[in-house]
């Protein structure tokens, strides 16, 4: 079947009804045959849908691709993408909401948050710290056990906050992103709250803005029909969905909503206009006009994108000579873009189900969308010129996996004991319980919590290779005596019990 016949049927690019010079600088031709044959080049009609705000309104929202490739399920403005660190937004404004209104939050120190703690030297973090990150802290196993296993409860993250924190090697108030900051507040704003950070997002942000297909719940959605499957085009089978999606358990207040690309347009608007949407003002023009304010200064790229610094779950820097603040998220079968420019009055959401590919399309998904409304001249002979070396080097990539699979296939299995003493429930007070078992190929399977893999030789004595984040490979280490007694996986020791 040729799936980019049905996907040149299934693509749906709309604008508002309200015609402007905006709207008309963007052509939703170049648009589509751009995003298309992209995707037509890699083989893999997954999904994309972009939206665009200028000033007030929403003036272009396109939808290509599937959402369900083996279903052809195509993108429809229904679409619910998982977002990943995109989420980060959301949470910080939500602490603004909250220190606004219960002002002591913003004092609190992280051992007046945590008094069994036991990390040293960060009594003074706040909240601000955790959430501009520049507390200084690393937390492994808080940010396995939250996005990833799934393997928690309220006491034991509160366990692994206590007993698992410890110091990273930057002075408190320096730059290093991180999800362990926004994890560690929200097992704070759990309790504190007596409620949880997705009612919170619920109640003071997804229902005042109208975010309607908006959750941080994926059981929130009524139906199901609607969330996009993720794919990747480092997939051996590039047309099957991966195995790992995300459930209730590993969505988290560092990257744990899905979203509909126009519900992410009012979310912009707002940011774009001092908290209002359609001559509402939903939240404080102050509270927004902090929210974008940089807190600390960074010298980093991503891609095209220059950050400078970072303001509450923003990054800041210039982008085609303009101010610019975004956040991206990404994960298995997954990538997002949000961004604006404040004085321009110009926002951009692209959502995508896979996880490779997509963000260099997005990248040219933006420069094509802000060249164009800046007025950029030549903006499309540029654009098609990238896309064209984009293309060129997707030529090469089936030889480059097909050849980093066969380096893998030739590791030997070298193991010190029999199959079946490896076999057995491994665990960790905190974190669960690893499952080994023994598969029909006599190697092992892998199970914690919501991830599983099969597995391959790693030429050193007791260890494995596994994918439990599919198409990212990590290794497990099995420590014998003369028994099993247990493995370490991201250094993390689980004790064999049985």
């Amino acid at each position: 079947m040729n799936y980019f016949i049905t996907l040149a049927l299934a693509v749906i690019t709309s604008f508002s009804a309200a015609i402007n010079a905006e709207a008309n600088k963007i052509d939703p031709v170049f648009l589509s045959s751009l995003v298309n044959n992209i995707k037509e080049t890699a083989g893999l009609p997954s999904g994309t849908a972009v939206a665009v705000v200028y000033k007030d309104k929403l003036i272009y929202r396109g939808d290509f691709g599937y959402q369900d490739i083996e279903n052809q399920v195509a993108v429809s403005s229904n679409t619910q993408f998982y977002i990943a660190s995109t989420t980060k937004p959301f949470t910080a404004l939500n602490y603004l909401l909250d220190a606004k209104k219960e002002s002591d939050i913003a004092s609190l120190t992280l051992s007046q948050m945590f008094p069994s703690i036991q990390i040293k030297g960060r009594n003074d973090v706040t909240a601000k710290h955790l959430l501009t990150h520049t507390a200084s802290i690393n937390n492994l196993p808080l940010v396995l056990s939250t996005a990833y296993s799934g393997q928690h409860s309220p006491k034991t993250l509160a366990g692994l906050v206590n007993e698992l924190s410890v110091n990273s090697k930057e002075p408190v108030g320096e730059f290093k992103y991180t999800n362990v900051g926004y994890n560690i507040y929200s097992v704070f704003s759990d309790r504190f709250f007596d409620q949880s950070w997705q009612k919170k997002l619920e109640h003071q942000i997804f229902q005042p803005t109208g975010m309607l297909n908006t959750s941080a719940k994926r059981s929130a959605f009524k139906t199901q029909e609607f969330i996009a499957k993720p794919y990747s085009l480092k997939n051996l089978n590039r047309q099957a969905s991966l195995y790992l999606e995300k459930q209730d358990e590993t969505m988290h207040a560092a990257g744990g909503m899905f979203a509909t690309s126009s519900d992410l347009a009012k979310f912009l608007t707002i940011q774009l206009n001092q908290g209002m949407l359609d001559d509402k003002q939903v939240f404080p023009s102050d509270i927004i006009e902090l929210s974008q304010q940089r807190q600390v200064t960074t010298d980093k790229k991503y891609l095209d994108f220059k950050r400078d610094g970072y303001a509450w779950g923003w990054y800041t820097g210039n982008y085609k000579n303009h101010r610019m603040l975004h956040h991206f998220g990404g994960f298995a079968g997954a990538h997002a873009h949000l961004s604006f420019m404040p004085e321009q009055g110009i926002g951009l959401v692209v959502l995508n189900n896979e996880d490779f590919l997509s963000s260099r399309l997005t990248s040219l998904i933006a420069d094509y969308v802000y060249g164009a409304l800046l007025g950029e001249a030549n903006v499309e002979e540029q654009v098609t010129e990238r896309a064209k070396q984009l293309k060129a080097k997707l030529a090469s990539l089936d030889q480059m996996l097909a050849k980093e699979r066969d380096k893998i296939s030739r590791r030997k299995w070298n193991l010190s004991l029999a199959l079946d003493a490896y076999v057995g429930e491994y665990k960790h007070p905190l974190l669960g319980t690893v499952l080994v078992n023994k598969n029909d190929n006599e190697r092992f399977d892998i199970q914690w919590g919501v991830m599983h893999s099969g597995s391959t030789g790693m030429n050193d004595k007791d260890k494995i290779r596994v994918e439990l984040e599919p198409t990212s490979g990590s290794v497990i280490q099995f420590n014998v005596s003369d028994k099993v007694d247990s493995l370490t996986y991201a250094g993390i020791a689980f004790i064999k019990t049985k």
